[in-house]
């Protein structure tokens, strides 16, 4: 239960708010204790400085903050729009995401929230000469902070929401994912192996697709019942109440609930653990600049670029030079297949009809047959190409951009003319 709070922290659409609201919270602790601070030097040893300086310089945080959290919010859900619009609704959550962003939004309302807390103290009393001298030397320090963090939030407007910059979140985090599953393909468990004939199969008793598996919370459960868990599916799985998701070799009873609680499901698949999400939704975007009311097939040649760099990209360590931290789970190997797949026959598709598309299909297509690290990839890249230049004959029209074609493609992959 504690691994899916974690995970609903971390999403990006809750990231915002929790990130405004425990920051609120720290400013007003942060006021207040000012007058702490201050009790702890000689009375009046300090500078003495006016209340009438301090409620002005708090009047133009508080005034302008506001104001700027305002126009913020509404520059931010203008960006989620044209992200939306732009590439897929599925990158959304990346916008949202973005690290300056919230910080931005988080410091505006803080600065507003400080503002509005040091004018009341203030006005009550609250601190005296030493007091009034220290909320001095903080209100500069915020001012210089908002000042920087405008100038941040001044670059970052000129790209959010962009197609180029919403293109480069995806391209990254899914980069993260696949560096990932470089890293360790089996999770860092073990390879999937037969169980046994007595082993106890576990149904989900739930449907959505699999974002996240607890796999430490599993090794635990494990050694806890001093048995073996195997694991059936992997995250991207779409998963119905009848399917089974692990398997349990052991002597002692056990809550299957405890298990299930261990495989997070949702409505919509995340970036994570799941390579293959990243892929599709670069392709949605690409299938988006192809469709005949946008008609920019230098985006899509642009995404199958991305594509290209992120599967030939080697991996960051060996997989084999990794140690099974997992020793008593077993996972089903993913079929990388597909990732080629679902990244390019939407776009070969919406493509068929471009010469231009299917060209840089094709050397694609051969750039990864030729340098992916997986042989899975490998084969399924030279399917494709092949079932790509069967789309294009078909769809092509001139008779000369079909000869042109089949000449690219018997070139790239090393076939005889």
């Amino acid at each position: 239960m504690l691994y899916q709070w974690l995970l609903l922290l971390k999403k990006p659409s809750n990231k915002l708010w929790v990130t405004a609201t425990s920051w609120a919270l720290f400013t007003v602790i942060f006021v207040l204790s000012l007058r702490l601070g201050a009790r702890t030097l000689e009375v009046a040893s300090l500078p003495d400085i006016k209340q009438e300086t301090l409620e002005s310089l708090l009047n133009v945080i508080a005034s302008s903050m506001l104001a700027v959290t305002t126009f913020s919010l509404s520059v931010m859900v203008s960006a989620f729009a044209s992200a939306s619009s732009g590439a897929t609704p599925r990158a959304t959550d990346l916008v949202m995401g973005d690290s300056t962003t919230r910080t931005a939004i988080t410091s505006f309302i803080c600065a507003f929230i400080y503002a509005i807390i040091a004018k009341t103290a203030l006005g009550m009393a609250f601190y005296a000469q030493n007091g009034r001298f220290i909320l001095f030397i903080s209100t500069v320090a915020v001012l210089l902070y908002l000042i920087i963090t405008l100038i941040r939030w001044v670059y970052t407007l000129s790209q959010l929401g962009r197609l180029g910059n919403t293109l480069e979140k995806i391209e990254q985090v899914t980069g993260n994912a696949l560096q990932h599953y470089r890293h360790s393909p089996q999770m860092n468990a073990v390879s999937m192996r037969q169980p046994s004939a007595v082993a106890k199969k576990v149904v989900a008793k739930k449907s959505g697709y699999l974002t996240h598996i607890d796999m430490q919370g599993l090794q635990k459960k494990a050694q806890a019942l001093e048995g073996y868990i195997h694991i059936y599916v992997r995250p991207g799985v779409l998963i119905s109440p009848d399917t089974v998701i692990c398997a349990l070799e052991t002597e002692q009873d056990v809550e299957e609930e405890t298990l299930r609680q261990c495989f997070v499901l949702a409505k919509e698949r995340t970036y994570e653990q799941d390579p293959n999400w990243g892929f599709i939704v670069l392709s949605e975007a690409a299938q988006r600049a192809l469709s005949p009311a946008v008609n920019d097939p230098g985006t899509a040649i642009n995404i199958m670029t991305m594509m290209m760099t992120l599967f030939v990209r080697a991996p960051e360590s060996k997989a084999e030079e990794q140690t099974v931290e997992y020793d008593r789970l077993s996972i089903v190997e993913l079929d990388c297949a597909e990732w080629i797949r679902d990244a390019f026959a939407p776009i070969s598709r919406d493509g068929a009809g471009i010469l231009e598309v299917n060209l840089v299909m094709q050397k694609v297509l051969a750039s990864i047959w030729r340098n992916v690290p997986e042989k899975a990839v490998s084969q399924a890249a030279l399917l494709m190409a092949e079932q790509a230049l069967a789309r294009a004959e078909q769809a092509l029209t001139l008779k000369a951009d079909i000869e042109q074609l089949r000449k690219k493609h018997a070139q790239l992959f090393h076939l005889a003319p």
